[in-house]
């Protein structure tokens, strides 16, 4: 019985670090193939209604970054946003308004650069841009007027509305007319779509891949190496016996 035992718990024992090394393996394969797509701009998908990809009150979620939205509401509220970081080396202030949507909802729409170029609207405004997740890192201190990082949890209080989680870049905004619909011009700025990074180079990942199953490989292969050595072990003890 004690025999049995040993042999069922190596078993398991084996079993065990073998699918840990093969997971191991797999994750960092994930690992090298999202750095190789990281180099590859993804394709453009096609606008579809806000409502489609969040929901107020609700974190966004990743498959909704990067999503080219539209929806219409009215300003409530204007901000600057200061020191964004557009570029390396450009550093810009941002106009950002507080949107107001149907059932008392709202979201954070970056309207372009905050030099006057943009002109108000109090009516209804059809926004088309870009969805990004908030930013987590302050740029300047938050005031009535400021906001030091595009993130709706600094205008919670304003209004007791149910805000989108995440932002929107607009790279439009029309208003409707008697018979037309009536673009607002400015500078805006632009809307590419975010890539998160992953650490590490290509060929490191694969390395990696190659160490972890090569160590898979040698788990699933000890059991049999220690059974050959076992038997090998009277035969040798037999061959000392006989030598005179």
């Amino acid at each position: 019985m004690k025999l049995w035992l040993r042999r069922l718990s190596s078993l398991l024992l084996v079993l065990a670090l073998l699918a840990t090394f093969v997971e191991l393996g797999l994750w960092q394969l994930h690992r090298a193939q999202n750095v190789q797509r990281q180099s590859q701009t993804p394709p453009e998908r096609p606008i579809i209604d806000l409502e489609s990809v969040a929901a107020a009150g609700h974190n966004l979620r990743d498959a909704s970054y990067n999503r080219l939205v539209t929806f219409t509401g009215k300003y409530v509220k204007y901000y600057v946003a200061p020191k964004q970081v557009l570029a390396p080396t450009k550093v810009v202030d941002l106009e950002v308004g507080l949107m107001e949507l149907s059932r008392n909802r709202a979201i954070l729409v970056v309207r372009g650069l905050n030099n006057g170029s943009l002109a108000r609207t109090p009516g209804p405004t059809t926004v088309t841009g870009r969805l990004y997740p908030h930013q987590n890192e302050d740029h300047a201190n938050t005031t009535a007027t400021t906001l030091s990082r595009l993130d709706p949890a600094l205008v919670a209080g304003v209004g007791n509305y149910q805000l989108f989680d995440g932002y929107v870049t607009a790279r439009s905004e029309s208003i409707k007319g008697a018979t037309t619909l009536f673009e607002i011009s400015g500078d805006r700025i632009p809307s590419p779509q975010l890539i998160n990074p992953v650490g590490g180079f290509y060929w490191q990942h694969i390395a990696y891949v190659i160490t972890w199953w090569f160590m898979a490989l040698l788990v699933l292969f000890a059991p049999f190496y220690n059974r050959s050595i076992n038997r090998s072990k009277p035969t040798q003890q037999l061959a000392q016996k006989i030598e005179p």
